[in-house]
């Protein structure tokens, strides 16, 4: 049952309804998330420039003498039934929670109860109220595709449901997840929805952007302290996986070549684009 909380944060203001004309892909009892095809242009993680072969430099000399192995994370996409219902099926689009974790516990279990303890992203603004979806508080693994491929050399290794990520030695973790939030925030859902195509995208099915603004509220003192979630995405796990695999190379190589300095050879990416 959607529940009420003590309101704390303004609403977003709609902008005018247009018209579309949708097509119909599912029937309206489907579980999937895209049951209408909308002409949105939807944004994909790492933008359109997203260079999706492998980096040839990570099986070179240089990049062997250049990087130090350091800390182990994992690289998560992580869904729930409210996450789907409340989000995804309204907007027609896949929408799931992409982070970073170095929880060792078998299929990250520590880290899935934390987030069906906190109900990560299950509240939102309306009229002035905070209201929780329910179904936010059972969160699972998407499972990466067995075409999914890091470049040879790459210090990540895919997982059936995960990204392991040999970090550079003096990378440390929060800055690693913080840079890969960068990297993401084209498509981040909260940053969407009050952007222009997201505005548009609300008003023409009836939507109040704020719903897409999500938080946790989690129980302090007595209280609620509304956390805003930041970490859902706009994102296809079976189709757009391979490109964060490449977002996150890219971060480690950036990394090591800003350390490295001349000893690093310029990306061939670049090379290509600029020709």
């Amino acid at each position: 049952m959607t529940k009420m909380l003590p309101a704390s944060l303004p609403t977003a203001v709609n902008p005018p309804r247009t018209t579309a004309a949708p097509r119909r892909l599912k029937d309206v009892h489907s579980p999937a998330a895209v049951r209408l095809w909308i002409s949105t242009p939807w944004p994909e993680i790492g933008g359109p420039r997203l260079d999706l072969k492998p980096d040839p430099r990570f099986a070179t000399p240089a990049w062997r003498r250049c990087y130090i192995p350091g800390e182990r994370t994992n690289v998560y996409i992580a869904g729930c039934r409210g996450l789907l219902s409340s989000v995804a099926q309204l907007l027609h689009i896949g929408t799931w929670k992409i982070s970073t974790t170095q929880d060792e516990t078998p299929g990250l279990e520590k880290r899935l109860k934390a987030l069906d303890i906190d109900r990560y992203g299950s509240t939102y603004m309306a009229d002035g109220d905070l209201i929780e979806d329910p179904h936010f508080d059972r969160w699972g693994l998407a499972m990466i595709g067995s075409d999914v491929q890091a470049s040879p050399g790459s210090p990540l290794r895919i997982l059936p449901r995960g990204i392991e990520v040999i970090l550079p030695a003096d990378l440390d973790f929060g800055t690693f997840d913080r840079l890969l939030r960068q990297a993401l925030s084209n498509a981040e859902l909260g940053r969407w929805s009050v952007s222009p195509q997201g505005l548009a995208h609300c008003a023409r099915f009836g939507l109040a952007p704020s719903r897409f603004e999500r938080f946790s509220a989690y129980e302090m003192g007595g209280g609620n302290r509304m956390s805003r979630a930041r970490e859902i995405f706009l994102f296809k796990p079976a189709k757009q996986s391979q490109r964060l695999v490449r977002i996150i190379e890219t971060i480690i190589m950036n990394h090591v070549s800003t350390v490295a300095g001349a000893r690093l050879p310029v990306s061939p990416r670049a090379d290509r684009k600029a020709s």
